[in-house]
């Protein structure tokens, strides 16, 4: 992603510590989505197991998770804004490691409820510290870049966790498969512990931060006075039911209205998934640099125009019955929604200056899940449940239709307005341009 800001000091171990602390959070960001969607690929198996319907499936699998993920991730990042990121990723990572292993010890929907809610606490720690890393590893008009190498550890943990669980589940149990899954991130921590680099905050503005943090009023006083920031975080709360509401349905969706096993849809929907995330999240860190030199307004405008084309081509997934032209139409679909990811956490760093930077993350990563991951998952189950009564085993597949079309259309909309005022509330000064 090219060489941090001069103020890093240019040397051999410097660089060589940046580097390794990529590859480090890359890690982590790895673990977070493959522990936390390796779930989806084995809904099937757990609700065979533990006789659970389609809305309890969508609590345990959305709301459980994202009530304590996005509301514990403020007072989080409120440590991480004043003390240090690396400790606090590295227990973090711990923690939800150990609790994925838990949830495969679950007897009951309540017992899985309560370990997924424990795995939601842990995951809270991860990405609002390692944004606030990155920023102060690379500068503005390299840090979507950075930010998009830091997030292909969602399209490579959920190919991972897909290919996995599904493998574990049919080989044994999906209890084995959340194990085996679990207690490797334990050993990243430790290496996490010992090694990630942390350098000055506001190191890429040439300043340092200043030592006293402003209370969280401020810096909440000071996101509420954004425009850019709110809409930001609406049209990623809408984009996230649709990414969150589908993708953790789509093995049950295949398994029951295309009859394919749990392991071939698997093993499928992980290469399709994994690899149409790595190319979108790479596109989108080239594009977005490369706009943002012309006009800051791209920050928002490439997610909605990503988002808005990409929605007539997730609505035929669902229309289609040929199994394989479904997880063919899913490749261009996420290739090119997912764009909007790595232009969203970037801006929001460039909107607020140092000493909040991980704050302002997890105020956008609580507002997103809690529209997200508190609509998404349980609205499709719940659309499901209703809809079985006249549209039978299709009832999930039109479900799907509804949610995916309708938020897309809501969260490009959202992007539209955000780039209306994002411009003149840049907090941080391009060095190649005049925006």
């Amino acid at each position: 992603v090219g060489w941090p800001h001069p103020t890093l000091e240019n040397t051999m171990p410097v660089r060589r510590a940046v580097t390794v602390s990529m590859i480090l959070l890359f890690g982590v960001s790895l673990f977070n989505y493959m522990d936390r969607y390796m779930l989806a690929v084995l809904l099937p198996a757990i609700k065979a197991d533990l006789d659970l319907s389609d809305t309890q499936l969508g609590i345990i699998s959305g709301f459980a998770f994202t009530l304590f993920y996005a509301t514990l991730g403020i007072p989080i990042a409120r440590l991480a804004d004043r003390y240090s990121r690396r400790k606090i990723i590295s227990v973090a990572l711990a923690i939800w490691s150990a609790m994925t292993a838990l949830c495969g010890l679950a007897q009951s929907f309540l017992q899985l409820t309560i370990a997924r809610v424990l795995v939601g606490v842990g995951e809270a720690g991860a990405s609002p510290p390692s944004h606030s890393l990155i920023a102060d590893y690379y500068p503005v008009e390299q840090r979507t870049r950075a930010i998009s190498i830091y997030s292909l550890g969602a399209p490579i943990g959920i190919l991972l966790g897909f290919i996995i669980g599904s493998r574990l589940a049919e080989a044994y149990s999906w209890r084995i498969a959340l194990i085996a899954v679990g207690l490797p991130g334990m050993l990243l921590a430790v290496a996490v512990w010992r090694s990630l680099h942390e350098p000055p905050r506001g190191a890429t503005e040439q300043r340092t931060a200043p030592t006293a943090q402003p209370s969280f009023r401020s810096a909440a006083a000071m996101l509420a006075r954004s425009p850019a920031f709110i809409y930001l975080s609406v049209a990623t709360g809408f984009y996230t039911v649709v990414w969150l509401g589908v993708v953790q349905w789509l093995p049950s969706y295949f398994t029951r209205s295309f009859d394919l096993t749990l392991g071939h849809v698997g093993f499928w929907l992980a290469i399709v998934l994994g690899f149409s995330q790595i190319a979108g999240m790479l596109l989108s860190g080239a594009v977005t640099d490369r706009l943002i030199r012309r006009h800051l307004r791209w920050y928002a405008l490439l997610p909605a125009i990503a988002i808005l084309v990409s929605t007539p081509i997730f609505a035929a997934v669902f229309w289609t019955t040929s199994a394989t032209l479904g997880l063919v139409l899913l490749f261009p679909t996420f290739m090119i929604s997912v764009m909007q990811g790595p232009a969203t956490f970037a801006a929001v760093q460039g909107l607020v200056p140092p000493p909040i930077r991980a704050t302002a993350a997890a105020v956008l990563l609580l507002i997103t899940n809690l529209i997200g991951g508190g609509i998404g998952p349980p609205l499709v189950g719940w659309l499901s449940d209703r809809l079985a009564a006249t549209q039978g085993d299709e009832s999930l597949r039109v479900s799907l239709l509804i949610v995916a079309t309708g938020f897309s259309l809501l969260a490009s909309l959202s992007y539209l307005l955000a780039s209306r005022s994002i411009g003149r509330e840049f907090h941080t000064e391009m060095r190649t341009t005049g925006n």
